[in-house]
C-alpha cells in the first residue's frame, strides 16, 4: 500500500490535521560527515539539508535506515516516499522520480581513488594488480565491474580503507569526504591518500516514489525547491577544503 495517505495536509482537507510525514530511506552504514546515527537518530550534513527543507515546506520526516538495495526496493514498492544519496542513472531515471530541472540535488560528490601515499593512480594506465574496492550497490561499485578493475574480495569502505592500508587491495572508491573522515577516524592518514584523479564526478539526489510523485508534485516539487536553499545555506559548514 502506497504511503501517499499521510500527506493529506497538504491539500485542502477539513478532516486532516496531523501533520504531513514523509518516510525518508537511507543507507544503514554510517558515514560522517553526511550521514550518521547517533542515539538512533539520523544526523549528518545531508539530513540536515532535507530536515531543513521539510520544515520549510511544513512536512515531518521519518528517517528509516537500511541496507542500500532494500532502500531502493522499499522505495519502488511504495513502502518508503524517498530515498538517498541517488545518482542519478538513465535506468534509475524510469525506476523513480528526479528533479526535472537543473538543481534539486542535494550536494555534488566527487569519487577519487583512495591508494597508498607512495602510490599513483592513472585512469588512463591504471592495471589491476590486487583489484580495487567500491560499496557493493553504489555506482563507482558498477564502474569498476564494468571495467572489469574490482577486487574479487568485497569490503565496506572502512574495512576496504585498511585493506589498502594492508597491501591488500590497490585502491578503494569512496565519496571523497566520507574516505577522508574515515582515514582520519583510523589514523591512516599517514598511509593513504586520495588521487588527484576523480573516477567519478556527480550529483546526489533525493528520488521519490513514482506513483507517489504524481499524486503530490506540487508537495515534491516545493520540497526539492527547498533542498536548493537548505544546501545553499549549510554547506559552509561543511564543506572545507
Amino acid at each position: 500500500m502506497y504511503l501517499s495517505a499521510v500527506i493529506c495536509t497538504y491539500f485542502t482537507s477539513s478532516h486532516c490535521y496531523a501533520r504531513a510525514t514523509l518516510k525518508i530511506c537511507h543507507e544503514a552504514s554510517n558515514y560522517p560527515p553526511y550521514i550518521y546515527q547517533q542515539e538512533n537518530q539520523a544526523k549528518g550534513l545531508l539530513a540536515d539539508i532535507i530536515k531543513t527543507a521539510a520544515g520549510n515546506a511544513k512536512v515531518d520526516v521519518q528517517f528509516d535506515a537500511k541496507p542500500w538495495n532494500r532502500c531502493q526496493k522499499d522505495v519502488k514498492a511504495g513502502n518508503s516516499h524517498a530515498l538517498f544519496a541517488m545518482i542519478k542513472t538513465p535506468q534509475r531515471d524510469q525506476e523513480y522520480a528526479f528533479p526535472n530541472y537543473k538543481g534539486g540535488h542535494l550536494w555534488t560528490a566527487t569519487y577519487p581513488v583512495f591508494i597508498e601515499q607512495t602510490s599513483t593512480f592513472s585512469l588512463t594506465d591504471y592495471l589491476p594488480n590486487k583489484g580495487l574496492g567500491a560499496p557493493l550497490g553504489y555506482v563507482v561499485w558498477q564502474e569498476l565491474n564494468q571495467r572489469n578493475w574490482l577486487s574479487p574480495f568485497q569490503y565496506d569502505p572502512e574495512l576496504g580503507l585498511k585493506m589498502v592500508a594492508q597491501g591488500k587491495l590497490d585502491g578503494y572508491v569512496v565519496e571523497r569526504l566520507i574516505g577522508l573522515h574515515l582515514i582520519y577516524e583510523n589514523q591512516l592518514s599517514d598511509v593513504i591518500k586520495p588521487s588527484k584523479e576523480q573516477l567519478l564526478d556527480t550529483v546526489w539526489y533525493l528520488p521519490f516514489n513514482k506513483h507517489f510523485y504524481k499524486q503530490n508534485p506540487h508537495l515534491v516539487q516545493q520540497i526539492w525547491q527547498e533542498i536548493d536553499r537548505a544546501r545553499e545555506q549549510l554547506k559552509n559548514k561543511y564543506n572545507k577544503p
